[in-house]
């Protein structure tokens, strides 16, 4: 499967190069665009060439690739995050009760095709690393908000997953304006597990022979620092300042 995701982007890679030109001139956000229908409708390989895209400093071509990535999963990820209140608002939603009915059923169907954990998440790494690199305020708030769709429908899934709690914080203090409200609520949730994981990796370390347990303590310490850092609390008093919360 990753094989022939990498030589299918391997071949996005061939035809954008040849179309450089036409694609920056494009609109980055005009996904469904005339211009846009080089590429074919696998996630995989689109995700993979906005990685590459990144790599390379191109973050404008990044986006449109990530974002298109993003549509064959939105209808999915949109239906999974309404239902644990990260979801679109309802007025977004088609009018009259049988083309409502008609929408759940695509919805449902959407949502029990979508990619896997693994690839949702790296997909929401993705949108926020091309939200830090945009300066206007629509594409940055397009991101941000795709982000945390995607996260929704992680979050439906299982919610207690750490770095899924630590992303959606990101994600919303990637807006703009920041929502630090909702930032430091999926933050300090994000705290509180981490410290719930490192009291019950201490008081194991007396049956930590090979030094693993260990080593995964210091790694969560290393978590709740860099998370103590996002929420602004201060190591000398232990106080939170919401002005000096960091993104992401």
């Amino acid at each position: 499967c990753c094989e022939k995701a990498l030589q299918s982007a391997l071949k996005l890679d061939e035809i954008a190069t040849e179309s450089s030109e036409e694609i920056n001139n494009n609109n980055a956000m005009d996904v469904d665009g005339e211009n846009q229908k080089i590429f074919p409708p696998q996630p995989d390989a689109l995700q993979t060439m906005a990685n590459l895209r990144l790599s390379q400093s191109r973050g404008q071509e990044a986006l449109v690739y990530i974002m298109k990535a993003y549509s064959r999963m939105k209808v999915g990820c949109e239906a999974m995050s309404s239902l644990v209140g990260l979801g679109k608002d309802e007025e977004t939603r088609a009018g009259g009760k049988a083309e409502a009915q008609a929408n759940e059923l695509v919805e449902v169907d959407a949502a029990s095709s979508l990619p896997g954990y693994e690839f949702r998440c790296q997909t929401v790494k993705i949108l926020l690393e091309c939200a830090s690199l945009m300066e206007d305020f629509e594409t940055k708030n397009q991101c941000a908000e795709s982000g945390i769709q995607v996260l929704g429908s992680l979050m439906a899934e299982n919610d207690e997953v750490i770095e899924v709690w630590y992303l959606l914080g990101c994600a919303f203090m990637a807006c703009l304006p920041p929502n630090k409200d909702s930032a430091k609520y999926y933050w300090e949730n994000a705290m509180s597990m981490l410290s719930k994981v490192k009291g019950e990796l201490e008081s194991t370390l007396d049956d930590d022979e090979d030094g693993y347990k260990e080593n995964e303590l210091e790694a969560v310490e290393s978590q709740i620092i860099e998370v103590r850092k996002k929420l602004g609390i201060h190591d000398d008093d232990g106080g939170d300042d919401d002005d000096g919360m960091d993104d992401c």
